[in-house]
């Protein structure tokens, strides 16, 4: 758009009056676009005392709209006039007709004046762009709804949501734990003795001696510390030097676990006779070993 503003001077003289009234037609500017706004300001001078009358302009055309205009006092005396114009197609216009009146003492309009028209040209925003052609259509505008459903299922969700968190919150059971108290309360003697007692001699002679052996091999095991139950019957009897007994006794439990390596693992079938001394030795063994 541009810019600078034309300002023209028109001076008109009356022969009706003595004494000539000057008047001045100014525009912002003479070139424009579609809907931009155009000040016009109409002003005399010479005045000396003489009654002016600024009539209001309404709007010739569908072309030309007056959207604003009001009068310019000067020292407590109407001056002139401005007039907003806006045009609504493109081309090469003028500056609407308008007389203003010079009043006698009686309020009657003895002449009247008319301001030289001002060229104005509309021009198109498609010459900007230097592209004549027809913009796409534009799809239909998103209209808001009244009643925000959308942020009121967000917000009542949101509540649901925490709710059940506090519900579930709430429903959690509280686990109290208790220390258990780990304490032997059976001895090693006692604890070989309840076994040997539960020992089935009717069942079979392999499980009967597998018993047997490991009853024995526990018990001296928590009694002497010794690690019994993962050695052989050879390494306990190489390592005679390490267990806390007199040689018979040792000897006797010794003989008692080689017969029962070879029931376990040599298939040899004893008697219930036998199976009934071997009991009785351990017994004795436990009973007579323990301090």
């Amino acid at each position: 758009m541009i810019s600078r503003f034309l300002i023209i001077v028109l001076l008109s003289y009356s022969n009706v009056v003595a004494q000539s009234i000057s008047v001045s037609s100014e525009l912002d500017t003479t070139q424009g676009y579609i809907g931009d706004v155009f000040n016009w300001t109409i002003r005399v001078t010479n005045i000396d005392g003489r009654q002016i009358q600024f009539p209001k302009l309404s709007s010739q055309n569908d072309t030309v709209f007056v959207r604003y205009q009001k009068l310019i006092h000067s020292n407590q005396t109407v001056t002139g006039i401005t007039f907003e114009l806006m045009f609504w197609d493109t081309g090469r216009f003028q500056t609407p007709e308008y007389q203003i009146n010079i009043l006698n003492e009686n309020g009657t309009v003895t002449s009247s004046i008319t301001p030289e028209p001002i060229d104005i040209n509309i021009l198109s925003l498609l010459t900007i762009s230097g592209n004549t052609d027809l913009r796409p259509i534009k799809g239909p505008v998103t209209v808001r709804s009244l009643f925000p459903f959308r942020l009121i299922s967000l917000i009542l969700l949101t509540a649901i949501l925490i709710g059940g968190m506090i519900w579930t919150w709430r429903q959690r059971i509280n686990v109290k734990y208790q220390l258990s108290e780990y304490l032997i309360k059976e001895s090693a003697r006692d604890r070989a003795i309840r076994r040997l007692k539960e020992l089935d001699i009717n069942g079979f002679a392999k499980d009967y001696y597998a018993g047997l052996s490991h009853i024995s091999r526990e018990y001296v095991e928590r009694s002497t510390f010794i690690r019994t139950l993962e050695m052989t019957t050879d390494e306990i009897d190489e390592n005679r030097n390490l267990f806390p007994f007199d040689d018979e006794m040792f000897a006797e439990w010794v003989r008692t676990l080689s017969a029962a390596d070879l029931v376990k693992y040599a298939r040899e079938i004893p008697t219930s006779a036998q199976m009934g001394l071997d009991h009785q030795k351990i017994i004795s063994f436990i009973e007579r070993s323990f301090v």
